[in-house]
Parts: structure tokens; sequence; C-alpha cells
């Protein structure tokens, strides 16, 4: 037995030696992997929960969109103040401005701006370029001033000496159906004039507009919805001057009101059926003569369809102590019907116009002011009423006395911000 122990240690030694002899001959082997332990099981994942399906908002953005098309006020300005660069706490102070450029490419040898002509020859106008600030003063407090700038031409060429200021208003407006307005405004009384400048279908209002109703005065106006009534009406100065105050003295009061039987009209693409009828009158204890003023409006829309109509009429008589401007011969009355139908023809880009208009100026005279216009139009909406191409052409007829050759062709290219 020793014997044999005394044979196997040697072995054991002589082949421990030969092996690591080999070891360091061969290339160090990277070190080996630990052995992978043995990680539990994941637990099972629990079964999603069923949730409602996304609510689509096209619908309600549909309806917003459709809201802000819808005429919220009777007495539109003629740009909006919707560019915000200042707020603190309830004061904003918001910016806007309007560019019309004019270009008469066919122009009658008898056409004048002096007698409500677009232009006296072919060539280019500024037609209207204006700007002005709005915005909150506090909770329930508005402000709004608008200035329209002018060139130097005289008044013999059918210019206006110097700019002037357009608008300029303070609001309370805590209860939507009586909101008090302060300042220079449009005065409230027929359809036609009480759109905005920057949203006419045609690219000048008719005829019977300039003659019959009156424009801006300083005054207060209270205005508002009652279930399906919009309402405007106000006291004013009875002569024209803004900085100048009433100095010539007298008083007028205005009032229109507006039946919506289906609803506000739409102020783009009309889509539902909607009926609006209207009217207005004014009376004016003037400087010089007192007028009594009338009118009535018809409202049609649907199917991309639009329809205004209204009748105007107008009748003066002289002051028993004129205070000063012109005295009119005797009684005078003067009257107008305009009737106007527009369509989108391609999508909310192309819209083609017709509007028919008969005015008789001073009745007691039946030679002088009697007057058809015909007018057609095509509209194409680059970015809707932002920036528009409009082009006319008008053909007025005297319908008594000679011929006159006024008719007109022309464009007008529209921004407004």
């Amino acid at each position: 037995m020793s014997r044999l122990l005394l044979s196997v240690v040697p072995a054991t030694g002589i082949l421990l030696l030969t092996i690591a002899a080999q070891a360091q001959d061969e290339p160090t082997s990277m070190p080996s992997e630990p052995p992978p332990t043995t990680e539990p099981a994941p637990a099972p994942t629990p079964p999603p929960e069923p949730t409602a399906p996304p609510i689509s908002t096209a619908p309600h953005e549909a309806l917003r969109a459709e809201a802000a098309d819808i005429d919220a006020e009777l007495v539109q300005d003629d740009m909006s103040t919707g560019v915000e660069l200042f707020r603190r706490g309830g004061f904003t102070l918001k910016v806007g401005g309007m560019i019309q450029v004019q270009g008469a490419f066919y122009v009658g040898d008898e056409a004048a701006i002096e007698f409500d002509d677009p232009a006296d020859t072919e060539g280019f106008r500024v037609r209207r370029a204006r700007f002005g600030f709005g915005g909150d003063l506090l909770a329930d407090w508005s402000y709004y001033l608008a200035v329209d700038l002018k060139d130097a031409a005289v008044a013999s060429q059918g210019g206006d000496q110097g700019n002037e200021i357009l608008d300029a208003r303070i609001e309370w407006k805590r209860f939507p159906f009586a909101r008090v307005k302060v300042g220079l405004d449009k005065a409230p009384f027929s359809a036609f004039s009480l759109q905005s400048s920057s949203r006419l279908t045609m690219i000048e209002r008719p005829l019977m507009v300039g003659h019959v109703a009156p424009d801006r005065r300083v005054g207060l106006t209270v205005a508002g919805d009652v279930w399906r009534l919009q309402y405007a009406a106000g006291l004013y100065n009875g002569s024209d001057g803004v900085t100048s105050g009433n100095r010539l003295a007298g008083l007028s009061g205005a009032g229109y009101v507006q039946l919506n039987i289906l609803g506000k009209p739409e102020s783009f693409v009309p889509r539902a059926l909607r009926v609006s009828v209207g009217g207005g009158y004014v009376y004016e204890d003037g400087p010089a003569v007192n007028s009594h003023r009338a009118g009535g409006s018809l409202q049609l829309q649907g199917w991309r369809t639009r329809l205004l109509a209204e009748l105007l009429w107008m009748k003066t008589q002289p002051d028993d102590e004129p205070t000063g401007g012109p005295i009119e011969a005797g009684d005078t009355s003067r009257w107008g019907v305009a009737g106007e139908i527009s369509a989108f023809v391609w999508k909310q880009l192309l819209q083609v116009a017709v509007r028919y208009e008969y005015y008789k100026d001073v009745e007691n005279l039946p030679t002088f002011g009697t007057q058809q216009l015909i007018t057609a139009g095509l509209n194409l909406y680059l970015y809707r009423d932002n920036l528009k191409l409009q082009v006319n052409y008008i053909n007025r007829d005297e319908r008594e006395g000679p011929k006159v050759e006024n008719d007109i062709g022309f464009a007008q290219l529209q921004a407004m911000f």
C-alpha cells in the first residue's frame, strides 16, 4: 500500500506541472461568464381596462366657426381690433387696420367723384386707409378709436381736407340688452349703412345711402338684444363735427330695430335659412332744416345665397329760425330703393353679385336726380374679408333728361388685420 501511494503522488505532481506549462504557452482566455441566475417569472400583466373612445372635437370646432360668422352686432365697426398688443389685469390694448386700393379700368367721359361716381378717369385710388385701437378698460367698460387717413385734395376735386376721426366711443356693456355707448359712432338708420365697410358685397354702398341716411354723429346710443330683436337708438348732435361740438345747434334722434325671425344673419357664407326684417326712423332738428327719414329692409339668407333689399325716404323743410348752413328751397323729398343678391359659386372663394337701384332726388323737380343703377360684381376671397379682390361694373342711367356717360368698371383689393 505504501508503495502504491509513493508511486501515485509523484505521477500526480508530474501531471499537474505538465498542465501548468501548457497553460502558460496558450493565450489567456476571457474570463468565463458567471452562471446565469434564475430570475423569478414576471407577474402576469392584467388586461387593460376598457376606455371610452376619444371624443371628436370637430363638431364643436364647427359650431365655434359657425358662431364666429354670426352678426353679433347690429351696428358693425368698419374694422375689427383683433390683434392684442398689451394686457394687464382687466385692461387690454388691441389694434386693427384696413386698406382698400381701387383701380378704374373703364370710366365714362362724364364721370366724376363729386357726383358720386367712384372715379373721374382711369387710374388708381386709395379708397380707405384706416387704423384703430380698442379693448377693455376694466370690467364692463371698453373703448374704441378709429382714424381715417385722407389726402389733401380740395373738395372741388372730390376729396376731403385732412384726416378725420372715424369712430371714438366709450361703452358700458354690463347688460347685453342695454349697452350704452357715448361718443362718435354711426347713427342707426339704414341696413346698408350699418354694414361694415370691410364686408360690403359690392365695392360701394347704394347711391341713396349717401343722400338719405345720416352719417356718423356725436351722441349717446343704447343698443342691445332682446329675444329675437336687435335694436340701436340714440340722441345726437344735429350738425356734423367732432371736436368742435354742436356749434351750429340742433339735435337729432335715430333708431333702428331688426327682427331676426329665423336667427341672426350670417356674415360670410350663408348656410342656414335666415329671415330678418328691419326698420329705422330719424328726426333731425338741424341748424338750417328739419327732416324726417324712414326706411325698411328685408334680409333673406340660405344655401350660400344672400338677399338684402331696402327702401329709404327723407323729407326736409326749412327751420323757422335757421342758425347756419344751406337752406333748401321749400319742402323737398327724396327716396330710393335697392335690392342686392349674391351667391357663392365656388367653395368659399368665389362669389357673384348683382344690385339694382332706383333713386329719386328732390321730388318736386322731376327732371333732377332720377337715377337707375345696375351693378354686377365678382368677389374673390383670398383669405375671407381679410384679403379679397372685388371687380364691379356700374351702369348708371339718368331716367329723365340727357344721357350722361358715367358708366364705370373698376376693381378693389382689400387687406385687413
